[in-house]
């Protein structure tokens, strides 16, 4: 198995790749302690120098969510909107989205809960207003500074 440490849209990730199987068109990734089976495209069985991750299906995770949907998977798909961005504090994974767009809002009411180092975290609002965006689903991976949600 190799290390690398991969920098995407300004996103550090961790990648483990395993060594590939008997069919050298597939092996074990880990990115950011998931575990993905990825098919590597464009190769013969008989050789492989070295691999080539595909990204993960959309309905994986969305932008946020899953590092190796990060090619486009990190934190949001969309762009956040106009408002106040509500930002991952830490790296996790999102266990529970608990409001809902155009759901209003008050200071230090819980928004969602985000799991990390075996933790649940409930990231809380930090003013009142109206949820305008969420840029993420339940069992997203985010990292430290994404985007989970816009407040107007």
């Amino acid at each position: 198995m190799k290390d690398y440490s991969l920098k995407i849209n300004g996103h550090s990730y961790k990648v483990q790749i395993d060594d590939t199987n008997e069919t050298p068109t597939v092996t074990h990734v880990i990115v950011n302690g998931v575990d993905y089976e990825v098919e590597i495209e464009g190769t013969k069985s008989s050789t492989v120098s070295k691999p080539q991750v595909a990204p993960a299906p959309a309905s994986a995770n969305s932008n946020s969510v899953t590092p190796a949907a990060a090619v486009s998977s990190h934190a949001s798909s969309a762009a956040p909107t106009s408002g106040y961005s509500v930002k991952s504090p830490l790296p996790g994974t999102v266990l529970d989205v608990k409001v809902t767009v155009g759901a209003t809002v008050a200071k230090g009411q819980t928004l969602l809960v985000l799991e990390a180092m075996k933790m649940e975290n409930s990231i809380d609002a930090d003013r009142n207003g109206v949820v305008k965006q969420i840029c993420v689903q339940q069992g997203a991976t985010v990292m430290e500074g994404d985007t989970l949600l816009v407040i107007e």
